[in-house]
């Protein structure tokens, strides 16, 4: 713990200013993508830069700096709870860059961005995680997160052309 109130002392936090900060997010988005065997052409980082940009009052792209140096990120948005009609912030990623691992980024990026969600007044914080990502688990544990016993499910629609397809031509025929 000393360690870290020490590390913390010269590192920044904040959120990128987009689109004049997209050469950071770029950056932080090619290193991930190399690294968990995601590809994506110049036009696909251009087009992350467009949407975040775009929905910037929800989407937060945030960024822990030594120095000039981006050592994590977090990825987060905005969203409304039907049920209690409540702002919810969506941790959506965090990510320590390689090399900076194993020294307390990782919590001080998370006690960072509680920080923000809380001057947000969101009225709670929704995440997604692997089982297979343990150490991922133990530090949102180690912040208070708690699981619920749910089924994650998902249906990629660009992986299922005919069925994206389907789902288009229906929406286009009820729209007419």
């Amino acid at each position: 713990m000393h360690d870290e109130a020490i590390r913390e002392t010269g590192l920044n936090f904040r959120k990128l200013n987009l689109p004049a900060d997209r050469e950071i997010l770029i950056r932080i988005h090619r290193i991930y993508d190399r690294e968990y065997g995601f590809s994506r052409d110049a036009s696909g980082y251009e087009i992350l830069v467009e949407t975040l940009t775009r929905h910037g009052d929800i989407y937060h792209p945030l960024v822990l700096f030594d120095g000039s140096e981006a050592v994590g990120y977090i990825r987060a948005y905005d969203r409304l709870s039907a049920s209690s009609c409540d702002i919810v912030i969506m941790l959506d990623l965090v990510y320590v860059l390689p090399g900076h691992r194993g020294h307390g980024i990782g919590k001080i990026l998370l006690r960072r961005f509680l920080e923000f969600a809380a001057s947000r007044r969101c009225a709670r914080i929704d995440l997604l995680t692997d089982h297979d990502n343990p150490a991922a688990v133990q530090l949102y544990r180690h912040f208070g997160f708690r699981g619920r016993d749910r089924f994650q499910m998902i249906l990629f629609l660009k992986d299922q052309p005919d069925l994206a397809a389907y789902f288009e031509r229906r929406l286009r025929n009820n729209t007419s």
